[in-house]
Parts: structure tokens; C-alpha cells; sequence
């Protein structure tokens, strides 16, 4: 098996519980995972602490697209709270947008701000805002990119991360890498390896996993760091460490199969 790896990879925190009531005011992101389940698509909390999701998109059952939101803080159309480990569904919905911050999210939109783009900033709320009242003289974050999904049905555009990819690293190895609305699946020519992804911009970040164990419990992926242009996709395999073995970070040329 060209691609190993270790069960025992020490993982990075990804999500804390919250010291103090309120929101955090931020992004869940790295969080939520969105797969399609025939018309539908499922979001679910990969982290061990509350979060909210916002979406909007081409859905059966209502008019409203995206910026047919609340006056004001109008691109997200739809909400919703996932608990730890737990999934929400956004019905009869083709191609769409979602965004997602840690704590929770009540009638309206107070918690997140959103722009006509899609990017948004997470909104801290209790204790945390007065925190950061306190605070205020530091930068505000800057918005974080929105993700989206087209449907399966969605023709994929010249600058798509869709499809299937040649990943040639700078020690040599050649291993291949499909993106789909339903996640990612790599293939080292000898196992295949489930994963997630998300893009922000022309940022794709991937997560690949052992197994569907390790998956669901968001447990020891590697993680590549992709930039995508017209040419193709170049960037990062992270180093990982654990107990008996590392890795160095591996460079990454990816060119399109289809």
C-alpha cells in the first residue's frame, strides 16, 4: 500500500467547548460536511460542540434563491442548529451555498453576517460579544468564503474543483483523487480512501481518512492544501506525526482527467 496510513496520527483540535455562554463567532467550516442523499443534501457536525449551518440555493419547495434573505443580511435563506455528531437536511435542494459557525443560531440572522458574495463573518454573541466589545481597537476577521455544492446534475465549469484529478507528488508517487457534490474518494492503485472537502475561493482544503470509521468520527485525516487555477491544482500534503512514525509535508501537482 503506497498511500499508509497509522491509526494512532495525533490530530489537530479542531473544535473546543466554549469557556463562557454565547457564541464564539467562529467559522464551523472545518465542521460541517455537506453530502447529497438523492434530492436532498445532509449537512452533519463532525466536531464535538454545537454548530449552526445557513444555506440557499435552487430548492423545490420555496422561491426564495440565494439573496432572498432577511433585509440587510440577505445571501443566506434557510438555518439551522446541528448538535456533536448529529445531521440536518435541507430538502428538495439542487444547487446551493452554506456557511456554518460554532454555537447556535436563533430566529433571524444575528449570529452570522453574511455579504452579497456569500463570505461571512460569524457574529460572537454573550459573553464572547463582550469580549470582543472589549476588545474592539483589534481588527475585525476578515469574511470567510462560503462553500457550495452544484448538484450532480450541474455541469462542471472550466475552474471546478468537480471531477477526477492525477496527483503526482515530488517524491514521485503517482495516486488519483475524485471530488464529487458527495465528498472524496483517493486511490493509491491499490486501496481507495473516503474523504471530505471544501472550498473557499480557489482554496480547496481535503481530508482523507483510514476508513468510514475514522470519517465519521473525524479521526486522523491527512489533509492536503490545494490552490485550483485554470491549469490545474498545486499545493500541500501536510506532515503528520504519530506515535511510531512521521511524515514530511509532500508537494502536490494535480492535473484533470476528466
Amino acid at each position: 500500500m503506497k498511500f499508509a496510513f497509522l491509526a494512532g496520527a495525533l490530530l489537530a483540535t479542531f473544535c473546543t467547548t466554549a469557556p463562557a455562554a454565547g457564541n464564539p463567532g467562529k467559522s464551523a467550516m472545518e465542521c460541517v460536511s455537506a453530502a447529497r442523499d438523492k434530492n436532498d443534501v445532509v449537512f452533519t457536525n463532525n466536531c464535538g460542540s454545537k454548530v449552526f449551518v445557513v444555506w440557499c440555493g435552487e430548492m423545490k419547495y420555496t422561491k426564495k434563491r440565494c439573496g432572498d434573505g432577511p433585509s440587510g443580511n440577505n445571501f443566506y435563506t434557510h438555518s439551522n442548529n446541528i448538535e456533536p455528531g448529529k445531521s440536518v437536511r435541507a430538502s428538495a435542494i439542487q444547487e446551493y451555498r452554506y456557511a456554518a459557525c460554532h454555537g447556535g443560531i436563533a430566529f433571524g440572522k444575528d449570529e452570522i453576517k453574511d455579504n452579497p458574495d456569500g463570505s461571512f463573518r460569524c457574529v460572537p454573541t454573550g459573553d464572547f460579544a463582550k469580549k470582543a466589545q472589549a476588545e474592539s481597537t483589534e481588527p475585525v476577521p476578515a469574511p470567510v468564503a462560503a462553500a457550495s455544492r452544484p448538484a450532480a446534475t450541474t455541469a462542471v465549469a472550466p475552474a471546478s474543483p468537480l471531477g477526477n484529478w492525477q496527483v503526482v507528488t515530488d517524491t514521485g508517487q503517482r495516486l488519483k483523487l475524485s471530488l464529487s457534490s458527495g465528498g472524496a474518494v483517493y486511490d493509491d492503485g491499490e486501496d481507495k480512501y473516503p474523504g471530505r472537502w471544501s472550498q473557499r475561493g480557489n482554496r480547496i482544503t481535503v481530508l482523507i481518512y483510514p476508513d468510514e470509521g475514522f470519517m465519521r468520527r473525524n479521526e486522523s485525516p491527512v489533509t492536503m492544501e490545494l490552490e485550483l487555477d485554470q491549469n490545474g491544482m498545486r499545493g500541500t500534503q501536510l506532515a503528520y506525526r504519530t506515535r511510531v512514525a512521521s511524515t514530511r509535508a509532500l508537494k502536490l501537482t494535480l492535473t484533470r482527467l476528466n
